[in-house]
């Protein structure tokens, strides 16, 4: 059995433990491409590391920055993956990447400070600024061409305090490169600003294309640069719920640690989740190569299924696992079109609205197709047949 294969799939498990739209929370004859979650089981090597830890059955605390064996396993990660001058002193293990979002926007916002976030990009970054009292700021991006500098610039203030990366993007797919992160760190150092840069993606990246980290970049930029990261993505451990931050300085990292809940244990990550995470990094990169040879055809299969679809236009992501669809004067609102296709036609998708992306994402939808072949075939028609008749005005 192929490890990426039809078979491989265990739809009677997911059914019971895929939730956050998946298929835990769809009718039994609905196919999800929803939720940016791997449809395959965990690498062995990361299955095996938990067994051999929990099987004494010794769960303590751990450290409140992390275990040591995380914090290595990451640093150098950075260090060899990504040319990123990183120790494990600069590391802290989070919750998950939305934790990490969380825990820099918390220390970096008072209230009714500003940080200006990409529109459109995943919801968390507006959420985890609006939590910390903060106020997001818009600015546009595109999926192609150049970065608007200028509209970055302006969007300026003596409020503004950060300015939120995703690269690569959720939901456009675009990988930046090294001298477009440059030139919007070079902004950043001209006003002092801090750069929160979510890199959960940096694995998922399909050549020619290829990522920079900003921690890679020089040290007037790096300094100022947070890097926040996890696991669920790449290795399907979103149930583990483990990420980490990082960066260039220790003593920076250990201030943020120190204003955190983990000293006082309220927060912190599960030792459990670190050791299977540090598998990933030490033991299951080569699960990780196939797994991106599996996506690489699966996005090929999806752009050219969606772009035969009535009015879908969509360009190949550079990396993710989600291609972001726009539909041309589409023949009802978004959330009734993705609506009407999971109720009527058994496929779920991600609509393009502003609780989930920004204004910026209006007249599209998401969709996900880190699954197997089969089942991303079967989910795609389902949708084509769908457009097709909504379209001509069918029942």
């Amino acid at each position: 059995m192929s490890t990426f294969s039809d078979t491989a799939v265990r739809l009677d498990l997911l059914r019971e433990r895929a939730f956050n739209l998946r298929w835990a929370e769809q009718p039994r004859e609905v196919i999800p491409l929803t939720a940016a979650d791997p449809d395959f089981p965990a690498a062995p090597a990361i299955r095996d590391a938990i067994v051999r830890y929990v099987q004494d059955g010794v769960l303590s605390y751990g450290p409140a920055q992390g275990l040591p064996a995380f914090r290595g396993s990451v640093a150098s990660y950075l260090r060899n993956r990504r040319g990123a001058p990183v120790d494990a002193s600069g590391v802290i293990a989070v919750n998950s990447a939305a934790a990490g979002l969380a825990m820099v926007a918390r220390q970096w916002l008072a209230t009714d400070d500003e940080a200006i976030v990409m529109d459109p990009v995943d919801f968390l970054f507006a959420h985890t600024v609006r939590s910390a009292g903060g106020t997001p700021v818009r600015w546009p991006i595109a999926r192609t061409g150049a970065l608007d500098l200028d509209r970055l610039e302006s969007l300026i203030t003596p409020r503004t305090r950060m300015i939120g990366i995703c690269n690569p993007h959720n939901p456009l797919g675009r990988c930046f490169t090294r001298d477009e992160l440059t030139a919007i760190g070079s902004v950043a150092e001209r006003h002092g600003l801090g750069i929160l840069s979510d890199e959960i993606w940096s694995e998922i990246v399909y050549p020619p294309a290829g990522f920079t980290s900003m921690l890679a970049l020089d040290e007037a930029i790096a300094s100022r640069t947070v890097l926040v990261h996890g696991f669920s993505k790449s290795f399907g451990l979103a149930g583990l719920r483990i990420g980490f931050v990082a960066m260039r300085n220790g003593a920076d990292c250990a201030r943020m640690l120190a204003a955190s809940e983990h000293p006082s244990t309220v927060d912190g990550a599960a030792t459990v989740s670190q050791i299977g995470a540090a598998a990933a990094y030490d033991h299951a990169l080569p699960w990780l190569e196939a797994f991106l040879e599996h996506l690489r055809a699966r996005r090929d299969q999806a752009v050219q299924a969606l772009n035969a679809m009535p009015g879908v236009q969509v360009q190949a992501p550079d990396a993710t696992y989600v291609a972001f669809a726009k539909v041309d004067d589409p023949p009802c609102s978004i959330e009734d079109l993705v609506d009407r296709l999971r109720t009527e036609y058994g496929v779920a998708v991600v609509p393009g609205s502003p609780r989930w992306f920004g204004e910026g994402a209006a007249g599209h939808v998401r969709v996900c197709f880190a699954t197997s072949e089969g089942i991303l075939r079967d989910g795609l028609e389902r949708m084509d047949r769908g457009m097709r008749a909504i379209r001509a005005g069918q029942a």
